[in-house]
């Protein structure tokens, strides 16, 4: 008689992570065979449960009642299910009496499992020995990681490796990164593109180790889910679809060792990444400094780095001032790493780049032209068009992008207050050190003179960055001393608030009646306030002349504020 092959319940208390485990009941099923071991933390279990299987749980289930135990280790029994372990003192104090008793009418050994056990070491402990017991199994899966790690080794990538796991555990893989996006098997694809975002969180947040379920169209697909930790707070989840045939002990083995590969993959391609991330941040705070000097050098350095300068191609540079306490350099490295992984990798994504140069959060931005209607007008004819439209399309372009930038932001780091400041659109690859002084001159006016808009160019500085250059020199002096001076020792005097007033007025295009409404004050509070203001600088508001210079003063104050 052949003798039976795989691994007795009696014989899971010889493994060490089983040496505090307690047998509560069931002891006539102890001789019962083992063919594989699931964890499961959904009420509806004895849907998914396969005969010969070993159930682990923490319990959660049965947290709001744990009288439901019983009548479901009759089930389990009859489902063919070979023992039960339920850790206690998180969700569940003590196995209830009637369970026990229904594990030992049922010969369906319970066992209290210890509260620190981990289950991803039992499940690997418990299916190596079972396949220790079944030679031509484990030969099986020796023989599939060789295959797999030969992919790698060959150069094939991740997608020819998941091509070929999915031939071998003969049902659709995919790879979920952390961000959400993610990398398909064959028989995934479509799979995957029909599975709401929403579901792949819902696995990541509900799944309980190895298994969970996703939601695909109006069905669920039981999913067998491996870990990929990469030192991220999220890991890499590499999952097996159970849309083709079931999925058995090699199979979920065969994930494990395959996720361990992936790992190996994703470290070296991390590696990869952060040496030639180095060189790519070293290219653009050069071209921003303005330290390449020669456009061959440019184009050379663009091609090698992987980002090619393209003919026609558009450029803005940008800083983020941080409206609070400024981040150390460090933490300004940092961010960009975590804005150039995100931006990374999107199909369609324009040319963005994050550095940090001179001690700020850097951002160089470009546009590449739109192909144009007729493929017959001329190379020189096609670029006078490019540019003879560039200004009244880029606008419009570049406002959305850098829109979308700042919103990333924001999104990833909600807890800061930014402003993104732009130097002008460089027509050039050689203008784009111009377009980064501009950038940090419009991050310094931004400041000085507080301006609260979310992005500011500089093409809209308009009279501020005449100001901004004429701090300190005497004449500017002379014009506060002779506008804004007497109009703040009123104030000082008599508790007043001419200039403020003053400012309104122009903000409402001159309309004292919408000043007052403004101001929460009667009409004639306004009258009387003007009327001051004429008295005590000897100007009349309706002179042009003298209304543009009370309002240069009311700009100027605005930088005196900050000062």
């Amino acid at each position: 008689m052949e003798e039976e092959l795989g691994l007795t319940v009696q014989e899971l208390f010889r493994i060490a992570h089983f040496k505090e485990a307690e047998l509560l009941g069931g002891e006539s099923g102890l001789e019962q065979r083992i063919s594989r071991i699931n964890v499961m933390e959904v009420p509806d279990v004895i849907d998914w449960v396969r005969p010969g299987e070993f159930l682990i749980t923490t319990g959660y289930p049965f947290r709001n009642n744990a009288a439901i135990l019983a009548p479901l280790i009759a089930q389990l029994a009859e489902r063919g299910v070979v023992a039960l372990g339920i850790k206690t003192a998180r969700f569940i104090g003590e196995v209830p009496a009637d369970a026990i008793e229904a594990a030992d009418r049922h010969g369906l050994p319970l066992i209290e499992l210890p509260p620190d056990m981990a289950f991803s070491d039992v499940v690997r402990s418990v299916m190596e020995r079972v396949l220790v017991a079944e030679s031509r199994q484990l030969s099986t899966l020796q023989s599939r990681v060789q295959r797999l790690s030969q992919v790698l080794l060959h150069g094939g990538g991740l997608s020819a490796f998941l091509e070929h796991l999915e031939l071998l555990v003969r049902n659709p893989v995919c790879l979920l990164e952390p961000g959400g996006r993610w990398m398909a098997s064959p028989l995934a694809e479509e799979m995957c593109r029909q599975t709401d975002p929403e579901a792949w969180d819902r696995l990541r947040r509900e799944r309980t180790l190895e298994t969970g379920f996703v939601k695909l169209a109006d069905r669920s697909v039981r999913a067998y889910v491996t870990e990929i930790e990469d030192g991220r707070q999220q890991p890499f989840l590499l999952i097996l679809l159970e849309a083709q045939v079931e999925y058995g002990i090699v199979d979920t083995l065969t994930m494990n060792w395959a996720g361990e590969l992936v790992g190996f993959e994703i470290s070296n391609a991390q590696a990869r990444s952060r040496i030639e991330a180095k060189y790519v941040d070293q290219f653009v705070q050069d071209w921003l400094a303005g330290r390449i000097i020669s456009p061959v050098d440019l184009r050379l350095r663009a091609e090698a780095c992987g980002s090619p300068i393209v003919e026609g191609a558009r450029y803005v540079a940008g800083i983020l001032r941080f409206r609070e306490e400024r981040p150390s350099v460090s933490q300004l490295q940092e961010l960009a790493r975590r804005m150039a992984w995100d931006t990374a990798g999107e199909s369609g994504e324009p040319f963005v780049r994050w550095t940090v140069l001179e001690e700020e959060l850097t951002i160089l931005l470009s546009l590449t032209p739109e192909p144009r209607a007729g493929d017959g007008v001329a190379r020189g004819e096609a670029e006078r068009q490019a540019a003879s439209t560039a200004g009244s399309s880029d606008e419009g372009s570049w406002t959305r992008l850098a829109t979308a930038q700042l919103a990333r932001f924001q999104q990833l780091f909600p807890d800061l207050e930014v402003q993104l400041c732009l130097g002008r659109s460089s027509t050039g690859q050689s203008e784009v050190p111009t377009s980064y002084r501009e950038a940090k001159r419009t991050a310094e006016v931004a400041l000085v003179c507080s301006m609260a808009q979310s992005i500011v160019r500089y093409d809209q500085l308009g009279v501020y960055l005449l100001l901004y250059r004429l701090r300190g020199t005497p004449e500017l002096e002379e014009f506060k001393a002779t506008y804004l001076e007497p109009l703040l020792r009123y104030d000082a005097r008599h508790q007043g608030s001419l200039l403020h007033t003053l400012r309104i007025y122009f903000a409402c295009n001159g309309n004292a009646r919408e000043t007052a409404n403004r101001l929460f004050i009667h009409y004639n509070t306004v009258t009387y306030r003007l009327e001051r203001i004429r008295t005590e600088l000897g100007l009349r508001l309706d002179d042009p002349e003298a209304r543009l210079q009370l309002q240069l003063a009311v700009k100027l104050y605005e930088i005196q504020d900050y000062d």
